[in-house]
Order: C-alpha cells, then sequence, then structure tokens
C-alpha cells in the first residue's frame, strides 16, 4: 500500500489511514452530504540523523499545502481517494504532521508521525467549482438546506372605527366604515448548495401589491474560503376587501 498527497508519495508500506465520513445535515434532518476524514499515521526512516531530518522536513512542506488529492494505493490499483476538485471546498489539513510520540527509539533511525485531512462531499456532486449561485429552473433540481416560510394576516374585513379629537373629554368613538381591507404578507427564505433557489410562488397573485414586492440575495455563505451556501428571501404583501383564506 502506498499513500500520495499532492505529488508526495509516502514510501511504500510506510503510511496506514483510517477514514471515516460524518453525514453533513440540514436543519430538517436531510442528509446531503459527508465530511470524510483521513487519520494518517506512519514512521519516517533515516540511516543518519541528516536524512531522518530531512525526511521529516519534506513531509512537512508536502502537508503544508491545502488541496491537494489523497490517493491510497494497492498494485496499482486506488483503493481509496479524495480528490480535492470532486468536494465541497477542497481537502483541508487540520492536522499537520504531528510528532509526538517519545522514548522507544524516536529519533535514532525512525520518527513517527500523526496526519489528519479531510473535506466535504456533496451526495448531489455539488463542487466548489461549479457552484455559481445562478437560479435553477427548479427548485426541485438543488439541494435544499433551508427553507422557512411565514404568513402574517392583518384585519378580519370587520367595521373600521375611529377615535374622534373632542373640545373636551375623551375621544370619541366613530364608526368609519362598514368593512376594512384584509392584508397578507407572505415572507420566507430559503438556502440554496452551489445555486441560488427561486423565490416562493405569490399565493395570493391576483390581490399582490407588486410595488412593494421584495426579493433579498444576500452574498453566498463560504466553506473553505469559496462561496458554497446562496440563500435568497422574499415578501410578498396581498390586499382585498374579503378575508383570505388560509
Amino acid at each position: 500500500m502506498q499513500l500520495s498527497y499532492n505529488g508526495y508519495t509516502h514510501p511504500e508500506n510506510e503510511a496506514n489511514c483510517g477514514i471515516i465520513r460524518q453525514g453533513l445535515i440540514a436543519e430538517d434532518g436531510f442528509v446531503w452530504g459527508y465530511t470524510e476524514r483521513w487519520s494518517i499515521t506512519g514512521i519516517l526512516h533515516g540511516d543518519t540523523s541528516a536524512e531522518l531530518n530531512a525526511a521529516m522536513a519534506d513531509l512537512e512542506a508536502a502537508y503544508a499545502v491545502q488541496g491537494g488529492n489523497l490517493t491510497w494505493v494497492k498494485g496499482g490499483t486506488t483503493m481509496h481517494a479524495l480528490i480535492s476538485l470532486s468536494t465541497l471546498s477542497g481537502t483541508r489539513v487540520v492536522t499537520p504532521p504531528q510528532f509526538t510520540a517519545n522514548g522507544d527509539g524516536e529519533l535514532t533511525t525512525f520518527r513517527s508521525y500523526t496526519i489528519v485531512v479531510e473535506a466535504d462531499v456533496a451526495l448531489s456532486g455539488m463542487t466548489y467549482t461549479a457552484a455559481d449561485g445562478a437560479f435553477p429552473v427548479s427548485n426541485v433540481d438543488i439541494i435544499l438546506l433551508k427553507y422557512e416560510e411565514s404568513f402574517d394576516y392583518k384585519g378580519t374585513g370587520g367595521p373600521r372605527f375611529g377615535l374622534l379629537p373632542t373640545l373636551k373629554g375623551t375621544f370619541q368613538r366613530q364608526q368609519l366604515t362598514e368593512t376594512s381591507p384584509v392584508e397578507v404578507t407572505q415572507t420566507g427564505m430559503a438556502i440554496g448548495l452551489g445555486k441560488r433557489p427561486l423565490p416562493a410562488t405569490p399565493v395570493y397573485p391576483d390581490d399582490e401589491h407588486l410595488e412593494r414586492r421584495i426579493i433579498r440575495k444576500p452574498q453566498a455563505r463560504k466553506r473553505g474560503g469559496y462561496q458554497i451556501e446562496y440563500p435568497i428571501h422574499w415578501s410578498y404583501t396581498f390586499e382585498r376587501n374579503s378575508p383570505f383564506t388560509s
């Protein structure tokens, strides 16, 4: 078995890897991807202190670079791979080479090390190179990380009254109209993975105040330095003379 990272190849059978995957879960409990973590352990060798020191420096230099490809090959066959371009924000060296072992001959002709590399992977196949924030044909075609919407109903359509000022004493209550308009506000937001979701469709299109419609497109939320999560907000106002059916 031979491990490689970003052009650096570990000597054959020098390194071992433990690979785990932890699900990425949206607020509604939907699992839309996973974080894959490679825990790498190995032992560097050198016949002299100078050779061992050079081997340590080469290892540290290789894993000082973020976004490299990880492959684990057996007899010419790739058994495991974590390819940076296939992830949401590139591979991350979250634990650079650590040399924490001591005693038992460490730093004579060998040096033990540990490294951790991880990346986020979307089940939909979305990657940081494909994320552009463009609107999809339909929200069914994208992963929604979050979606929420609410309706505020104002008024019942009943009589309207007013309190009229008087020269002395309390204000006088007086009915102004037999009926009154009813208003509804539809507001919501959604976050799309790599694409900006379409805003929801107005539920009462014939009664909408088009001049009061608000569509807001905040800046994308970044993951690993790349714009990945695209939010959108909407607000529609409707008004009519009779109550709305909810």
